[in-house]
Parts: C-alpha cells; structure tokens; sequence
C-alpha cells in the first residue's frame, strides 16, 4: 500500500472507533439520562394545563367553528371551474356556449389554450359541448370547430390587464 492508502485507512479506521466509543459510551457507564427521568415534569405541567381547559368551556361561535373544521366537505373552496352559461339566441335563431379564451401556453410543437378554465390542445374535444372540438390554437385567438352546426368559431383572447 502507498503512502497516502495508509492513511486514508487509518483515518477511516480512527473516524469509526470515535464514533463507536460515542455512541456507545453512555450505555456501558450507565450515565445517559433515561426518558421517564427525563420527562417526569413535564407530565405535571401537561396535567395542570388538562385541568385548566376543563375549566373553561367554549362559547357556541367556537363550537360551531371547532365542528365545520372537523367536518369534511363537499367540495374543494379552490376548485374553480368556469361552466358555460345557457345558449343565448343569435341572429339565425341558434346560439352556443359562452366561451372563454383565456390563456396560451407554447411548449416548443405542443400549442394549450385555456377555455373555460380548462386546458385543451389541438384537436381536442371541449367539456361544454359534444360537437366542439379545437382546431387551432394562437397567442390572439383559437379556433373551435362545431360540428354540429358545420362552421367555425374564431374566439379571441381575453385580456385581463390589472
């Protein structure tokens, strides 16, 4: 062996001896503190504090804040998802969804608009309607395909400036 193994070696050797006298130093000389010494005051404080609260009741406002906690929930509050309101009638008698364009995502070929609160690539089918489908997608607008009634639908972006 070189110089330098020897070395390496003997200080791994030092390094595990140390920690082996550390770790198990108190145990043979019977000095560590045991854990009901330890902690044999602190159940009296824990007591004490038990006995406090006993005295003290709560009001019906905590009650009731205390129960709705507890109790599990119909749905999730940070959902949102924005639904189509009702057809509104156009000038040929027929109407559709109210749709929102707004967001876009560009990730290199792979183009998502937000609609609706809903995100959708190219091609897919959207949640309010069985005959709209996503024809293109642009920073400006989107295009929606209704099959239903054969035609195009050009739906520019929302601009939400604050």
């Amino acid at each position: 062996m070189s110089k330098r193994e020897k070395i390496i070696v003997s200080a791994m050797i030092f390094s595990i001896l140390l920690a082996l006298v550390y770790h198990l130093w108190p145990a043979v000389t019977g000095q560590g503190a045991k854990p009901a010494d330890q902690y044999s005051g602190s159940e009296k404080i824990i007591q004490e504090i038990a006995a406090e609260l006993k005295k003290v009741s709560a009001s019906p406002t905590e009650n009731y804040v205390i129960a709705r906690a507890e109790a599990a929930w119909a749905k999730d509050p940070f959902y949102r998802k924005v639904m189509p309101s009702a057809p509104k009638a156009g000038p040929g008698g027929t109407g559709g969804p109210d749709i929102v364009y707004s967001g876009y995502v560009d990730m290199g070929e792979k183009k998502l608009a937000v609609i609706n609160g809903s995100t959708y690539r190219v091609g897919e089918k959207l949640d309010f309607g069985s005959a709209f489908f996503l024809k293109s997608v642009e920073p400006t607008r989107v295009v929606i395909t209704d099959r239903q009634n054969q035609r195009n639908v050009v739906i520019k972006l929302k601009d939400e400036t604050f």
